[in-house]
């Protein structure tokens, strides 16, 4: 058979990725069996303006890893994949196109412009879609939704015109996130939060007719031309007698009330709050407790308005900010400014610092829209959260403390408001314009403006893909999905409103659980983003190491926050290169052998090394299974590596080789031959939901292989591993006895190759082995052809097992390890070496040992090297000092033995 010598990722990658796309491998309808239980996954839309960063490759991963093992095990699976139209960051880019062209939307107008981004989203959209080709994602490319596509919209119409009939959506005032620059208001997502150095000002606000003056903390002064009332806590025993004082507020010719709050927190700065229901959402909610009126002192771009005075008028907040402190220090009324730490918001796209206004806007009251899934959560811990602590907590917080949701934004791209106005300003909520006009009786009427919040339709996510609200075959079947797999970041703004929708319109929770994945920060800890300039992009990685290899190094990440490090995908790489020379090596050596044969008969009869693999095989087969199916996808990877590594490759080729390999094509050789293959197609198939390309491509090799092979729910298709039946184990073949009487083997050979690696015996020198006590069953376990294994693997010439291990038994020259079970194996050391040669090297050896011990030692007692040390190095160090030590005391040992001489 001709294989070649090295394997070429990326040729299998976009070989075999065509191949299962045309073979409509990825669609449910793959499956033929009308009773096959259901599988289904709807991707988080990433924006049609993104590219393929690794946060998302770690969770497509993880979305693909569960399909796949899934499809395998004969469900019905369907993983929709989907963009989000990504309202202001679509219309942002945009923008920037059309200045470059010297234009504006304006210049445009609002249709053309419409135009203009659909147009954007045809050639430039839409590109981490085949970015996803390239991960490998066996999503159903036949389903794949866009947020703005028609069916999509009408869910959306419907969503909201529902919710207006409830009386759950409203028109009016409300406080809102506002980004001057962009001149939108933006949802608490797109909103962020930064620590930043500031100042605290503590300002003095005399008291009328009394001489006294209220000091009051704020990081905000020019806000204070909005004051209209002053709190403090009603427990607070300092201000007790002064609520429902008159204050005189500076600058102003305007007086305010002192008013009693439980809001308010008696530890920050002074007591005493100054209240501006126009500029905090927290001093909003006090004016409406308290009536209070609102004055607009900063308009929507950032600038001071009229009725801060005209002092101020027109100048930048900031400007303002500066002249008030100047203001205050005239008058004698700035008590002092300190530094101080705190959080700023900004908008998550342009940067600029949000200004909290008030507004006409539409909003949503979630807190009604919310209770069934609070109760769904508290009462059944539905849906399940994975890891449960502290994600369940943090969803049920947020679902008890719910606000209003502010829906319109002023933009031009997004879904618009079903809303229109006839000219006396009457407002009619309809699903279309005929029912408006049906509603209002007459035509003359006007759409509102605005766009809905772009999380309005991702709320509708997995219901609206699915075809609601019509009661489509695909909804029935596929909902509620089985999983969610996000990021803690939208808990809040995706996850909860999914929820509440899902039970809203369908009566059923949206995803049976949800897989919290973890944030992947660059090599020093940091986040990564365009700005740094630290991301790592997947594709490079997919070019440098293959797409096999980085799915391994993602999907055991599961919910840990971890620093990117090329490090461990080369070591995947390693492994998926010692996985091709494996099989090559089998393939090579595969004349007269068939998959599925070799392993005929009681399991009795079989050599120990054959009870021995089958006993792992299925070992591993229940570990991975059981640890995919409850996310621990780190567990599942390392058994299944140390099972290829280790088991396969390291020992079962090792001790088959000399059968594997017979010149003589005898029907033994043919029963050893399928063997290995037999092991190595399993496998190959516990391996497919990680590694999908490169199993797929030595699979397909395999002699034997074919539809037999594959799931009975789809014997119709054409052979693949993706459809083969996953290993499932089986108990008769776990035998714990072979697998301890092999450890005792293999603990063997490894001591005798350690003694020879140590004392530099030469390959060529043969050996005598001499192993004992004959006590506790081990002598049992070396039989005749476990005896020629061990002397093979070793260069033995001689294997003795011996009653006792006493002075007149074992050579005093000899070296000796002790084996489990009390057991231990002496190589007599006569003729093999140099004894004053090698007692002079082990010398220099534990000399250089001892001085890097020293070195290292220093170092780690250093305090001020291992705080301010990265934590891997010192790790790494650690590890060094252990090694040392096990290294230093395997050396006095073998002195000791060679001093015997």
């Amino acid at each position: 058979m001709d294989i070649p010598k090295t394997y070429d990722p990326q040729q299998a990658e976009e070989r075999h990725y065509a191949r299962w796309e045309a073979q409509h491998c990825f669609a449910p309808k793959i499956n033929r069996d009308p009773h096959a239980p259901v599988y289904s996954i709807v991707i988080p839309p990433p924006n049609v303006t993104g590219s393929l960063h690794m946060g998302h490759a770690l969770q497509h991963t993880i979305m693909d890893v569960l399909t796949r093992y899934h499809r395998m095990r004969g469900y019905r699976t369907l993983w929709l994949p989907g963009e989000d139209h990504a309202g202001i960051s679509t219309q942002i880019q945009v923008e920037k196109q059309l200045r470059k062209e010297g234009l504006t939307r304006h210049d445009l107008g609002r249709e053309k412009f419409v135009e203009r981004v659909w147009q954007w989203r045809e050639e430039y959209g839409g590109q981490i879609i085949k970015q996803m080709r390239r991960e490998g994602a066996s999503v159903d490319w036949s389903r794949r939704r866009f947020t703005m596509d028609e069916n999509l919209s009408r869910a959306v119409r419907e969503f909201f015109v529902r919710m207006y009939e409830k009386g759950l959506i409203y028109h009016g005032e409300g406080m809102i996130n506002w980004c001057p620059k962009d001149q939108t208001a933006l949802s608490d997502l797109e909103v962020e939060k930064e620590a930043q150095s500031g100042q605290l000002y503590y300002l003095q606000y005399p008291v009328k007719g009394g001489g006294r003056r209220v000091t009051v903390a704020t990081t905000r002064p020019e806000t204070m031309l909005g004051d209209t009332a002053v709190a403090v806590n009603p427990n607070d025993e300092r201000y007790r007698d002064l609520v429902g004082a008159t204050i005189e507020l500076p600058l102003t010719n305007r007086e305010i009330p002192l008013i009693a709050d439980e809001y308010v927190d008696p530890e920050f700065g002074t007591g005493a709050v100054k209240i501006t229901p126009a500029h905090d959402p927290n001093d909003y909610e006090v004016g409406l407790r308290h009536n209070l009126p609102q004055v607009e002192v900063i308009d929507a771009h950032a600038r001071m308005t009229e009725d801060a005075g005209a002092e101020f008028a027109g100048l930048d907040r900031y400007e303002a900010r500066e002249k008030v402190v100047a203001k205050f220090a005239e008058l004698g009324l700035l008590e002092k400014a300190v530094n101080y730490e705190f959080s700023i918001s900004k908008c998550g796209r342009c940067r600029t610092v949000i200004e909290p206004l008030v507004s006409t806007q539409w909003f949503l009251k979630q807190a009604e829209l919310g209770r069934s899934a609070l109760e769904l959560i508290k009462e059944k811990h539905e849906p399940r959260f994975v890891p449960e602590v502290p994600y369940e907590k943090v969803f049920t917080n947020w679902l008890e403390n719910l606000h209003d949701w502010t829906l319109s934004r002023q933009l031009w791209w997004g879904h618009r408001i079903p809303a229109w106005y006839d000219e006396a300003g009457n407002v009619y909520v309809a699903r279309n314009e005929d029912e408006a006009r049906a509603q209002a009786g007459t035509n003359q009427l006007t759409q509102d403006p605005d766009v809905l919040d772009t999380w309005f339709s991702s709320a509708l996510w997995p219901i609206s893909t699915l075809g609601w609200p019509d009661a489509t075959q695909d909804l029935k079947t596929f909902y509620p999905t089985s999983v969610l797999v996000t990021g803690r970041d939208i808990i809040f703004l995706w996850v909860s409103r999914m929820m509440m929708t899902g039970l809203e319109f369908v009566g059923e929770k949206a995803f049976d659980d949800v897989f919290i994945t973890g944030t992947i920060f660059d090599k020093h800890g940091q986040r990564m983003s365009k700005s740094k300039g630290n991301g790592v992009d997947p594709l490079d990685v997919f070019d440098k190491y293959g797409v096999d290899a980085t799915r391994l190094v993602l999907a055991q990440m599961e919910s840990t926050d971890t620093r990117w490090n090329d490090t461990q995908v080369e070591a995947y790489r390693n492994f998926a290169n010692k996985i091709w020379n494996a099989a090559r090596f089998c393939l090579l050596n595969s004349e007269g052998a068939t998959v599925g044969q070799g392993f005929e008969g009681e399991p009795a009869t079989w050599a120990l090394h054959e009870r021995w693999i089958m006993s792992r095989l299925n070992q591993t087969a229940q570990k991975v299974g059981d640890a995919i199916e409850n996310y621990r996808f780190h567990e599942a990877v390392q058994t299944i590596y140390h099972f290829f590594w280790d088991d396969f490759c390291d020992w079962y080729i090792e001790l088959s080789k000399t059968d594997v390999t017979a010149a003589d094509a005898t029907t033994e050789r043919a029963a050893a031959r399928s063997r290995v293959l037999t092991v190595l197609e399993q496998a190959l198939r516990l391996l497919h939901p990680f590694m999908p390309f490169i199993t797929e491509e030595l699979w397909l090799q395999l002699p034997g292989v074919g539809v037999s092979q594959l799931h009975p729910a789809y014997r119709d298709a054409e052979p693949t591993v993706m459809l083969a039946a996953y290993p499932q184990a089986r108990a008769e073949l776990i035998d714990e006895r072979a697998e301890a009487e092999m450890q005792s083997v293999i603990e063997l050979i490894s001591r005798v190759r350690s003694i020879r690696s140590e004392l530099g015996i030469k390959p060529g020198e043969e050996i005598e082995l001499l192993v004992g006590p004959a006590r506790n069953g081990q002598s049992g376990v070396f039989t005749p052809g476990v005896m020629a294994q061990v002397m093979r693997m070793t260069r033995a010439s001689k294997f003795s097992v011996k009653e006792a291990m006493t002075p007149d038994v074992v050579p005093r020259a000899s070296a000796r390890a002790a084996l489990a079970g009390g057991v231990e194996v002496a190589v007599p050391l006569g003729g093999l070496i140099d004894f004053a040669q090698e007692r002079e090297r082990l010398r220099r050896e534990q000399e250089k040992l001892h001085t890097e011990s020293e070195r290292l030692a220093a170092q780690l007692s250093n305090q001020n090297f291992v705080e301010r040390a990265p934590a891997e190095k010192v790790t790494e160090l650690r590890q060094r000092v252990a090694d040392i030590a096990q290294r230093t005391h395997a050396l006095e040992q073998m002195q000791e033995a060679l001093t015997a001489e």
